[in-house]
């Protein structure tokens, strides 16, 4: 059965699944819809970047996909829903990340704080240590899980808020993270971690009214996606120093827009969804990948066998 890569796997990854089944990695396609329409009528499984769009239009051009799959967590560029009606099952190797994403954040925070929070600098300036600070978890997302473990031993006191995680859960209590409302959070944390997960009653969630509440001088990191912010709420926060200085992983398409309002923000660094992109992140993801891949199209195979059969194969069974 054929699979095709848009992104690449691991090498012995790959040559796994290669020695199973028909493997070609392909990734100018992304670049040449017409040929990748063409490629797509004989294509059991699809392994995709993040910046193709998976949408009813480019499933009506894979008529065999069986399964859909991506190395990293994220699935902005995929239509779930059309995928579902199709009987397209949607695999991704979130867990794979978890570790990559946890560290980024934890040398984002770092690097926050030994500058001081200030980014215009040029000259290497005596910053702050993170040891007695205060670090705010927004959001209790996986990689939160493993960044409080690796704050608390390094002296921080880690508080938290997360839309969808009761106060009074054992959780909190097991991650040494003390549970607050949000408004409470922001007026006490020297720095905000957020790796809040993204759903559509959330959208906007950190605005004028949320950012009006942080301490001044404010230091934030984010891997989450940009839809979680007020844009235009972010950058005037910016501007006054409420938050003194922003670390975003994103690659939302929004953010290098022309009339962005966060375009030009001297206090602001975005860098292209770095957080997931490790070399191990990539060998768990791709291995998990293959052997999803292989198992869904095995399954696929047997039902198929099962259908040439047709109904007169089948024994009948009587009352």
């Amino acid at each position: 059965m054929e699979i095709l890569l848009l992104e690449d796997l691991a090498a012995d990854a790959r040559q796994w699944l290669a020695a199973r089944h028909q493997v070609d990695y392909r990734p100018e396609l992304q670049q040449d819809l017409a040929q990748l329409h063409q490629r797509l009528y004989k294509t059991d499984a699809l392994v995709v970047p993040p910046r193709l769009k998976v949408n009813r239009q480019l499933l009506d051009f894979a008529p065999r996909l069986a399964v859909l799959g991506r190395i990293h967590d994220g699935t902005e560029n995929i239509d779930f829903e059309a995928c579902q009606c199709r009987r397209v099952r949607v695999v991704q190797a979130s867990s794979a990340t978890v570790r990559a994403s946890a560290e980024h954040l934890l040398f984002s925070l770092l690097t926050l704080f030994r500058c001081g929070g200030r980014l215009l600098e040029e000259e290497s300036l005596s910053g702050r240590e993170i040891n007695d600070s205060v670090i705010g978890l927004f959001g209790l997302s996986a990689p939160a899980h493993l960044l409080a473990t690796m704050l608390v031993p390094l002296g921080a006191r880690v508080v938290g808020y997360d839309p969808a995680v009761h106060r009074g859960a054992e959780l909190w209590r097991r991650l040494g993270v003390q549970p607050m409302a949000l408004a409470d959070m922001l007026k006490v944390a020297d720095a905000v971690s957020m790796q809040a997960i993204y759903a559509s009653r959330y959208r906007s969630l950190v605005g004028e009214h949320v950012l009006a509440a942080c301490k001044p001088g404010q230091m934030w990191t984010s891997i989450s996606r940009p839809s979680l912010f007020d844009l235009d709420a972010l950058a005037a926060a910016l501007r006054s120093g409420r938050i003194a200085a922003f670390l975003m992983d994103s690659d939302d398409e929004r953010l290098a827009a022309p009339d962005c309002p966060l375009r030009g923000l001297p206090t602001l660094r975005i860098t292209p969804r770095l957080a997931p992109r490790t070399q191990e992140s990539h060998l768990r993801g791709s291995w998990y990948l293959a052997d999803r891949l292989h198992e869904t199209l095995a399954m696929s195979e047997e039902q198929r066998q099962r259908g040439l059969l047709g109904a007169d194969s089948v024994p009948m069974r009587h009352a």
